[in-house]
């Protein structure tokens, strides 16, 4: 069930992110799915952006959102310690909603799979910048407040991306199947669904 940020954070209406350590390709990868969010949060009205900030989060402050790339076990800290698992070459990452038992969301740590691969005829290899994107984009909406219980099929927040690869890098791209016919991003599919779900968090 998706919950809501503190009400600090949610009449801001943003959200803080950090980037600890992220380098390319994912640096620019991340970037241009912040951008994207954002704009398209404009068009449907979301309530809610991302902004970056160099303070990394912590028990005091800073961030609301830290953003690693991770393989295997990440950990963080935030009123204790937490653990989870990224496969490192998986088309998902992993975000963390952390708050007190019915209570709402305090900080967030989104990793993204530090080195995901996509099957092509030639063989395995690293993922274009597109569907970097597209992960990048879908660990910005559990960001909002979403669970994986809350995922949506018919858009970027499938819970089960499959990959199609190009004959380049750049032409390859995350595949979905919406109403019976394959959907493919990018661009970015953001259903209203998905929309309905996120802005009762953010009024």
């Amino acid at each position: 069930m998706a919950i809501a940020w503190t009400d600090t954070i949610k009449q801001s209406h943003h959200l803080t992110y950090f980037l600890n350590s992220v380098t390319e390709p994912w640096l620019s990868a991340a970037q241009d799915a912040v951008r994207e969010f954002n704009a398209l949060s404009r068009r449907y009205q979301l309530g809610v952006t991302y902004v970056e900030t160099g303070d990394a989060p912590t028990d005091t402050g800073g961030a609301s959102i830290g953003i690693a790339t991770a393989s295997g076990t990440a950990t963080f800290a935030y009123a204790g310690s937490h653990r989870t698992t990224v496969n490192g070459t998986g088309l998902t990452g992993s975000t963390l909603l952390i708050s007190t038992p019915g209570g709402p969301i305090e900080k967030a740590f989104m990793f993204l799979p530090s080195r995901p691969l996509i099957n092509t005829p030639r063989g395995q290899r690293a993922a274009g910048a597109g569907v970097m994107k597209v992960i990048a984009f879908h660990e910005l909406i559990h960001g909002c407040g979403l669970h994986n219980r809350d995922h949506t099929p018919d858009d970027v927040f499938n819970g089960f991306p499959t990959a199609d690869g190009g004959s380049r890098p750049s032409q390859d791209r995350i595949e979905i199947m919406v109403r019976g016919q394959y959907r493919f991003m990018p661009p970015i599919l953001l259903s209203a669904t998905t929309v309905g779900k996120i802005v009762p968090l953010w009024r």
